[in-house]
């Protein structure tokens, strides 16, 4: 195909060694690779050797858009990030998302995407103007937080500037940074901000009026005003209106101004919001924070909202440090590890805390204490706990708190448990609803909950007819027939069924984490996508078909539902591989997570049975057409998705 729709055909690369400015040709590796993480790590695989290390000039940071971004598709304004992340623990390749409006205007500044490696020897940031880029001095802005960067880029480039940047947190390598954007969005897990840092790279400033062509942009349009915006949850068999006011600013009960909509072009309102000016008592301000970026307060949710904007303003990992690192101080403090950080004690329960629903709230005073002292790295603590917890139990307490992350952070890779029926963050999930997220823990490189398992839990565990005490609208006859169409097995989702038969568990788990890598490579919110039921269908069936068409409607190549289910196997086989090569990933790996689920689960009390769950496992590898005795893809697998090469390089290794 001649002329590109959908992608500008051109990824940027800068070299910050070289300061060297150069293009990749995306259409090299569309359609099979779609965007996004599919390209990313595509390039990843071809370009980064093995032993590079999240910190090293050789880690190549990618910043990713897909041929949807930018475009009416809902959900089409996120973006997605890659690179050896320095919050897993070991690093290893994996990936964040984040909303907001900087990937498409990205798209209209003519790029697919941003690749950046090698380290400036001094502070940076890059310019993106309409295909014209710089390397700009950074000095000025070196030091600020994410807010001031933001205004003083928008000073000098005009007010319609976008802006990406890490903040005091990143330039200081802590692991849990983060990339945050000027709408409080984030890419939040994987502590990329720090890669940021160690590269010298405050900012990526971008400005765009180029646009996306559309190859057949009617039937575009068309698709994208009829879809369904039911999102996560049924919607009683009809459409949901909202008065038009609630798209923009109102004011919540606590007379704060938000809005619901906060990504680019999302036809949805989101289920989260954006404050807006947010103010503490010693008049401290904040432009805006998207509500899932906040550094969620976990138990404590009268903390003053401004520790929220602080967190997001320093670049700091809010989820890790209030579903993380406070419980697990909270927890080393009842072991007598530790009782006071700067003569301010450290809020306990008086029961042992077994979940996070058990954790001691805390003051503003105690979170703003700690997330000072996180972000500059202050004393031996802070520079500790900078780090995350699982590293941070390395260098802490001669090493006598690492025995109590389990319970938080499965195969302590360096993120809490989520949405897996465990430890606490997410919500409700019940037996035997959370096997098939615990199977997606075991197989990825970081909580899955992000682009995969959301899909499961939130998007069809509230249609069931039975999810522990909840009731959902559909008979088990229907549910028993969408099954049948979407999966190939009536019964998937029947809650009858345990460990046996073993594929009805793997097959949601394979499904939806391929599924998961479509999301992440058109780039859409897997608050939208993909849905297997609607309540606003006569057959209870999602449009499971909705990501194919918007594809080969937008760019001209028309693939169908098959085979975009094959290009996301293909991705999620590609980043297997660089697991494998790169970082030693096998099944012993994979097996390791269970031992942060043996317990009971938090809203069943039921307990996982390690033998049971493993014949699971089995027929995960089994049906993935992986080896069942080390968790590689075979060759045939390989080859069947056009991947001979990476066969070719799994065969060497041990």
């Amino acid at each position: 195909m001649s002329k590109a729709y959908g992608w500008t055909g051109e990824i940027l690369r800068v070299d910050l060694t070289r300061g060297e400015i150069s293009t990749v040709d995306t259409m090299e590796y569309v359609p099979d690779f779609i965007g996004g993480i599919g390209i990313a790590s595509r390039i990843a695989w071809e370009e980064l050797s093995p032993g590079v290390d999240a910190f090293d000039p050789e880690n190549m940071l990618f910043v990713m858009v897909g041929p949807l971004t930018g475009t009416m598709a809902s959900g089409g304004g996120r973006v997605e990030v890659m690179g050896i992340a320095p919050q897993q623990y070991p690093s290893v390749f994996s990936r964040s998302g984040m909303g907001g409006h900087w990937g498409p205007e990205l798209k209209y500044a003519g790029y697919d995407g941003v690749i950046v490696q090698g380290k400036s020897e001094k502070p940076v940031y890059i310019w993106i103007n309409n295909k014209q880029v710089e390397i700009m001095d950074a000095d000025k802005i070196w030091g600020r937080g994410t807010y001031g960067t933001t205004k003083t880029l928008r000073a000098i480039h005009g007010s319609r500037t976008r802006v990406i940047s890490c903040g005091q947190a990143g330039e200081r390598l802590s692991r849990i940074a983060v990339i945050q954007t000027e709408t409080g969005n984030a890419a939040g897990q994987g502590g990329f901000g720090a890669v940021m840092g160690s590269k010298n790279l405050k900012a990526i400033a971008v400005r765009g009026t180029l646009g996306v062509k559309i190859a057949r942009s009617k039937e575009f349009f068309d698709l994208c005003i009829n879809a369904s915006r039911e999102g996560a949850r049924p919607s009683e068999g009809r459409r949901r209106v909202r008065p038009p006011n609630q798209s923009f600013n109102r004011i919540d009960e606590r007379g704060s101004t938000f809005r619901r909509r906060k990504c680019g072009f999302c036809m949805s309102q989101c289920a989260y919001r954006v404050r807006e000016n947010m103010q503490s008592s010693d008049g401290l301000t904040a432009p805006s924070v998207a509500q899932q970026c906040w550094g969620y307060m976990g138990n404590s949710p009268t903390v003053d909202p401004v520790a929220r904007a602080i967190t997001s303003d320093y670049g700091l990992n809010g989820w890790e440090i209030t579903y993380g690192i406070i419980p697990w101080l909270q927890i080393c403090k009842q072991h007598g590890l530790i009782d006071k950080i700067d003569g301010m004690d450290i809020p306990v329960p008086d029961e042992p805390i077994k979940y996070l629903k058990d954790t001691a709230p805390y003051s503003s005073e105690f979170i703003h204490m700690l997330i000072n002292k996180i972000a500059f790295r202050e004393d031996e603590l802070g520079d500790a706990l900078a780090d995350g917890g699982c590293y941070a139990a390395d260098r802490l307490f001669d090493g006598e708190g690492i025995k109590h992350l389990d319970r938080i952070y499965p195969r302590r890779c360096g993120q809490t448990e989520h949405w897996a029926g465990h430890w606490g963050p997410g919500g409700a999930v019940y037996w035997p609803w959370w096997l098939p997220p615990v199977l997606q823990w075991c197989i990825d490189t970081r909580d899955p909950a992000n682009d995969s398992t959301h899909q499961w839990t939130e998007h069809v565990q509230p249609y069931m007819p039975v999810s522990g005490p909840h009731r959902g609208p559909y008979s088990m006859e229907k549910v028993r027939a969408v099954c049948e169409k979407v999966y190939g097995h009536p019964e998937i989702c029947n809650p009858e069924y345990e460990y046996d038969p073993p594929e009805l568990k793997a097959i949601p788990a394979i499904w939806h984490s391929h599924r998961g890598m479509v999301v992440n490579s058109m780039i859409l919110c897997d608050r939208e996508h993909s849905r297997v039921f609607s309540s606003e269908t006569e057959d209870g069936m999602a449009d499971t078909a909705l990501m194919s068409r918007l594809f080969s409607t937008c760019t001209g190549y028309d693939l169908t539902e098959d085979d975009v289910n094959l290009a996301g196997e293909r991705i999620w086989n590609q980043l297997r591989a660089i697991d494998i090569r790169n970082f030693g990933r096998n099944r012993v790996v994979d097996e390791s997570t269970l031992s942060g689920f043996m317990y009971p689960g938090k809203d069943d009390g039921v307990i996982l049975d390690r033998e049971k769950f493993l014949k699971i496992l089995d027929k995960y590898y089994e049906l993935s057409g992986w080896n069942v005795k080390n968790g590689y893809p075979e060759r045939k697998k390989l080859e069947e998705l056009g991947l001979s090469d990476i066969a070719d390089e799994l065969e060497k290794c041990p």
